[in-house]
């Protein structure tokens, strides 16, 4: 059966902490057109005090980009349906040095999220989701998911009421090749690149989502 499918490609996601390793750099996204292939299909599947929420979802062939709603075929989410689970706290509240509102900041900075010297707990990956790629409106409820290079998960997380999401490392590994994407119950999208090894930190001030000019965003 002939079926055409919308692929989008989107911003990356991550980024490693700034003295470790170099944005990317994706461009700002283009979209095309292409046939569905044999082997599209995926199988679906499926922490602490954080917004991480593990499992082993299988995910599409790893060429695929694209975006759909939260119930079709997508090359991150499969066909799992959308299902917000709650992260049980609130990042702007979680520690004093947040001064209230963590919005597009770089969670590595200084050493607090990142893989060294962290004041805080370590992250695998982290960031804030946003209504379009340069404006100033959040998105709540929304799930963040980071698949290998196979399209298995590795971790998905939901953000809090202000767009923010995190997923502790704990004994997990970001290698090489991963992907991510991010969805609401209606729109999803995909990163246009993958990640480097350990490449993590989305809000990196030196040009992967910096607020107001790369955002991670989903509309």
């Amino acid at each position: 059966m002939d079926h055409r499918f919308l692929v989008v490609a989107v911003l990356g996601l991550g980024c490693a902490g700034a003295a470790a390793l170099a944005c990317s750099g994706p461009d700002p996204g283009s979209i095309t057109f292409a046939e569905r292939r044999a082997g599209f299909e995926s199988t679906p599947g499926g922490s602490s005090n954080s917004s991480t929420s593990g499992g082993a979802d299988g995910g599409a062939t790893p060429d695929a980009g694209g975006s759909s709603s939260g119930t079709t075929n997508d090359p991150i989410f499969g066909t799992t349906p959308f299902a917000y689970q709650n992260p049980g706290q609130n990042a702007n509240g979680a520690n004093a040095a947040h001064q209230g509102t963590v919005e597009g900041k770089d969670c590595y900075m200084s050493g607090c999220h990142g893989p060294t010297g962290a004041v805080g707990p370590q992250w695998l990956i982290g960031g804030t989701v946003y209504a379009d790629a340069t404006g100033n409106t959040t998105i709540a409820q929304a799930e963040v998911k980071v698949v290998d290079g196979t399209g298995k998960e590795i971790a998905k997380a939901y953000t809090d009421a202000n767009g923010n999401f995190w997923m502790d490392k704990g004994a997990a590994t970001l290698p090489a090749g991963s992907k991510v994407g991010v969805r609401t119950a209606t729109k999803s999208k995909a990163m246009a690149t993958t990640l480097a090894a350990g490449q993590g930190n989305c809000n990196n001030a030196t040009g992967c989502h910096t607020k107001g000019t790369m955002q991670i965003y989903v509309n």
